[in-house]
């Protein structure tokens, strides 16, 4: 997919990366950063699907560092834990700021998810249930 062109014709750039690391054996952190819209949804939706598959027991998706979310970014979480669901694996979403927090409460899609302010809070929560 090619990056969206400004209206004088210039390639608008969106900034997004995308980090894996494990945490402890079975527990996963994404780390999303920048801007999920259109032009990037298919990375984070690699990224996240990459995560979200056995030998994992609980994948974290680190949001702390979005800036933009665009309803495309919403669907990359939705499918999130759709998937993470149908794989019995756990699933949280870490460091919501305003950039998400905002369309999850727009959307009503906020209850859906469980929701952490760190990586630590949510692997102690969700070890202990």
């Amino acid at each position: 997919m090619s990056q969206p062109e400004s209206q004088d014709g210039e390639m608008i750039k969106t900034t997004f990366d995308a980090v894996t690391e494990e945490l402890q054996p079975g527990v996963l952190l994404v780390r999303l950063s920048g801007e999920i819209d259109i032009a990037t949804t298919h990375f984070a939706s690699e990224a996240i699907q990459a995560a979200v598959a056995p030998p994992a027991r609980m994948v974290l998706i680190d949001v702390s560092a979005v800036t933009f979310c665009s309803s495309a970014g919403l669907g990359n979480l939705v499918e999130a834990r759709k998937l993470a669901g149908q794989q019995g694996i756990d699933l949280a979403l870490v460091g919501v700021g305003r950039p998400v927090d905002r369309p999850l409460a727009i959307t009503g899609l906020g209850g859906q998810f469980q929701i952490f302010s760190s990586a630590e809070e949510a692997v102690r929560a969700i070890d202990v249930q």
